[in-house]
């Protein structure tokens, strides 16, 4: 095995973490259903977080070993335009994963398990926030680009 059957190894390693990572969090929220109780809301949470954390570090790897392939290849460039979209639609996953879902998914937690602490069952506005607009609308827009990244990588739209 070479170097570049190395990395592409590594690159399409991370992508599936990634999709561990995101799927985790997504499988959590919909079983959940839209009106659980406090500890679903909790642990729904929790566990979108801690999904968030394996796809941002799997996204980084992912960044990692895709910049390899381009220095290492003859192939490709970095002013191809598929490459370009690519590291654009990273940062702005990153930036929407991290700015966020990560910060919303950790106040969730955090509302959800003060609550808890209380005595409470149910609390509507840590519902509200389980239910907001907002972030299943970000959260569907960064399921939405695995496609798109999936396209860029396997057809390289360009070359």
């Amino acid at each position: 095995m070479d170097l570049r059957e190395a990395l592409l190894i590594g690159h399409i390693l991370g992508v599936v973490a990634m999709g561990f990572g995101s799927g985790a969090g997504l499988i959590a929220m919909l079983t959940a259903g839209s009106s659980p109780d406090l500890p679903t809301i909790h642990r729904v949470a929790r566990i979108g977080y801690n999904g968030g954390r394996v796809t941002a570090f799997s996204a980084v790897v992912v960044f990692i070993f895709g910049t390899w392939l381009v220095i290492e290849g003859d192939i490709y460039d970095f002013s191809q335009a598929w490459i370009s979209a690519a590291y654009a639609l990273w940062f702005v996953a990153m930036g929407l994963g991290g700015g966020v879902m990560a910060r919303h998914e950790g106040k969730l937690a955090t509302e959800a398990e003060a609550a808890i602490g209380r005595g409470e069952s149910s609390n509507a506005a840590v519902l509200a926030a389980y239910n907001s607009s907002t972030t299943k609308l970000v959260g569907s827009v960064l399921l939405l680009m695995y496609p798109v990244f999936m396209y860029l990588m396997v057809s390289k739209p360009g070359l």
